[in-house]
């Protein structure tokens, strides 16, 4: 990942108390091709929850992480909620792959131009 990720060291440790996960290891769901980016505000703040499928851990994990500059500050990393893995399953099945189909088909069509 080009883009910098940063973080606040104690609540990294906090986090990893909580919830077994170290913002390290977020880049797992930063980096996935299987990722969905929901946009949300908090306060006065522009977050963005990103969601994916990690295979190192079998379960779909979300990290909360807001733009700053030129790098990635993590808010939160953890297992998504029930309610969270239903929608992210809904994307997967109704979105991503209809997304996917349309992009191949359109890169086809470049290629044989």
């Amino acid at each position: 990942m080009s883009t910098r990720v940063l973080w606040d060291e104690t609540k990294r440790q906090a986090n990893l108390d909580k919830h077994g996960l170290d913002f390290l290891d977020a880049v797992m769901v930063l980096e996935s091709p299987y990722r969905l980016d929901v946009e949300s505000v908090r306060g006065s703040e522009e977050r963005t929850q990103s969601f994916a499928y990690v295979f190192d851990v079998l379960a779909v994990l979300t990290v909360v992480h807001v733009a700053r500059d030129e790098a990635l500050r993590i808010v939160s990393f953890r297992p998504a909620s029930e309610e969270e893995r239903s929608a992210y399953h809904g994307w997967l099945e109704d979105d991503f792959n209809g997304n996917y189909q349309d992009a191949r088909r359109s890169q086809a069509r470049r290629e044989q131009d």
